[in-house]
C-alpha cells in the first residue's frame, strides 16, 4: 500500500491564505444559514405536496 503525505491547506509560510484573512460578519453567516434551511424546508414541502397529488 503506498502511503501519501497529507498536504495542509495552508499557503506558503510567512504569507496569510486569501480565505484565512476575509472573515464575514457573524449575523451575515446566521442569516444565510437560516435562509438555506427555510428554502430546504419550502423544497421538502413543495416535493412532498407533489407525491401527495401524484398518488391522489
Amino acid at each position: 500500500m503506498t502511503c501519501v503525505a497529507s498536504r495542509s491547506r495552508a499557503g506558503p509560510a510567512g504569507r496569510p491564505s486569501a480565505a484565512a484573512s476575509v472573515r464575514l460578519p457573524a449575523g451575515l453567516v446566521i442569516t444565510a444559514h437560516l435562509a438555506g434551511m427555510a428554502a430546504a424546508i419550502a423544497t421538502i414541502a413543495a416535493l412532498a405536496t407533489l407525491l401527495a397529488l401524484l398518488f391522489r
